[in-house]
């Protein structure tokens, strides 16, 4: 029984999906025990400004345009032996072994071109935020009696964010090598230095400087533990000497990393944008609600999607060797988990949310009304599913979503802009999926299948786990 048990033990240690869980049951911990702190000692209008403020950093990293996960994806062609990275598809690996050599020489030239590429990137970013951001900032706390103390502490979160952007390639590149269990570790240690000094902020009541503070410790850990493992394990000492700028890099990643960038802005639109309509035309009490609700409703995605993510390395590894019919059974195994555990934490949100955030925290803020409620969880949920099958897709370095989703983006905002005023909060739940179900929710999908070389009747067989109809219908595309 003791041999047994300690089988377990290292197996699940040496899982990265276990420690997916574990950063997901972290964050949700600390969640419990953060928030309610943030709710008791935070005023609605000040937890309404904390949301904001990570709205806005939101849009800080759309300028990214999509850089960091193509980047990524090419380091994990450039792991599996890939001889070049192409501006579309995957270049031919020296063999199809699992144990083929990396290629070491160009992954250098990529981490130091993004590195430099960054660095501009950020400067110019958060001045820019400084200027409008602070401006806005000011404007809409002008009759607040701690306005100084606001804007001081955007000032600190204007570093966090500074730090973020520039340092930003080193856990996409960790991740890049297949090293998501230490990318996890490292989150996990990232996540505990956050609620740490939250926590002890806000005990001490410190008010918003606490989740402030918090975030740029995050910032901190998680960049610099990354850095150095990254270092290690890529062999950055033996090749740094040779490793150069290359605006060719540059120039091959753009035509997947705009794309790449215009779906992460029709995505953030999708699922961030309203809680900026909602503290403009509702008010920071309501955005509060609504933005703790949101919150929720996308730990719990997170924590559904968790089983698939850890496996996008191997994906685009799978592609690159040319085993395009093996993505399939990665996939759909991890599709029935992600509805399984989403589904179980929405009923969980639905029928404990409220009941315990106002009986045992005594939150001074509440969750949505139960019908908007769940109508935000299955809009949430849908965008979720189709969302595994547009990263399928990318994995394989085609991008045909930036057109569709950068339009239903604007539609979304548009049309919640003008039903928030009708019938109020309804009308952010109902506008994303309005504009959802009718093009992406069933359209990424396809996509996603043809990618496998599938059609779309292999959905169904392949989330029943009929494998032998995904794995030999069809030949890839």
């Amino acid at each position: 029984m003791i041999r047994l048990s300690k089988k377990i033990v290292i197996r699940l240690y040496h899982s990265a999906v276990a420690w997916s869980l574990v950063f997901a049951a972290i964050r949700t911990g600390g969640n419990l025990l953060v928030l309610p702190l943030m709710l008791h000692k935070l005023p609605a209008e000040n937890l309404g400004l904390w949301y904001v403020f990570l709205s806005l950093a939101g849009i800080s990293a759309l300028v990214d345009m999509g850089f960091l996960a193509t980047m990524s994806r090419a380091t994990s062609y450039l792991w599996a032996g890939a001889r070049e990275i192409r501006q579309f598809g995957t270049a031919a690996t020296e063999d199809s072994a699992e144990d083929s050599s990396p290629n070491f020489p160009l992954l250098a030239d990529l981490s130091k071109t993004m590195r430099l590429y960054y660095l501009g990137v950020g400067t110019i970013i958060t001045a820019l935020m400084a200027i409008f951001g602070t401006a806005w900032i000011a404007h809409t706390t002008a009759s607040f009696p701690d306005r100084q103390a606001i804007l001081i502490a955007w000032l600190i979160f204007l570093l966090g964010v500074l730090i973020n952007i520039v340092n930003a390639v080193w856990h996409p590149l960790l991740t890049g090598i297949n090293q998501v269990r230490l990318g996890q570790q490292i989150l996990i240690w990232g996540l505990l230095a956050n609620y740490s000094i939250t926590c002890a902020g806000l005990l001490a009541g410190y008010g918003l400087f606490a989740p402030v503070t918090g975030y740029l410790a995050m910032g901190l850990v998680t960049r610099v533990m990354s850095r150095i493992h990254f270092n290690k394990l890529s062999r950055a000492k033996v090749y740094a000497g040779s490793a150069r700028w290359s605006g060719d890099l540059i120039r091959t990643l753009w035509p997947t990393a705009w794309r790449t960038g215009v779906v992460t802005l029709g995505i953030y639109a999708t699922l961030h944008v309203s809680t900026l309509i909602c503290s403009a035309y509702l008010g920071l009490r309501a955005a509060a609600s609504f933005g703790l609700s949101m919150q929720l409703a996308l730990a719990a995605i997170s924590i559904a999607t968790a089983f698939f993510a850890v496996k996008l390395p191997i994906i685009a590894q799978l592609f690159a060797r040319g085993k395009t019919r093996e993505v399939a059974g990665v996939v759909f195994a991890r599709i029935r988990w992600f509805w399984v555990s989403y589904i179980v934490l929405a009923l969980a949100a639905v029928f404990f949310g409220e009941p315990v955030l106002r009986d045992l925290f005594h939150s001074k803020t509440s969750l949505l009304p139960i019908p908007v409620l769940i109508g935000l969880l299955v809009v949430i949920g849908l965008e979720g599913h189709h969302a595994i099958f547009r990263e399928v897709t990318v994995a394989s370095n085609q991008n045909p979503f930036a057109m569709p989703v950068v339009v239903s983006g604007v539609l979304i905002v548009l049309l919640g802009m003008v039903l928030v005023r009708w019938i109020g909060l309804w009308g952010l739940v109902v506008a994303p999926g309005i504009v959802q179900i009718c093009f992406n929710n069933w359209w990424t999908v396809w996509v996603g299948l043809r990618a496998m070389g599938l059609s779309g009747t292999d959905y169904f067989t392949g989330i029943l786990g009929i494998r032998n109809s995904v794995e030999t219908t069809h030949s890839p595309q």
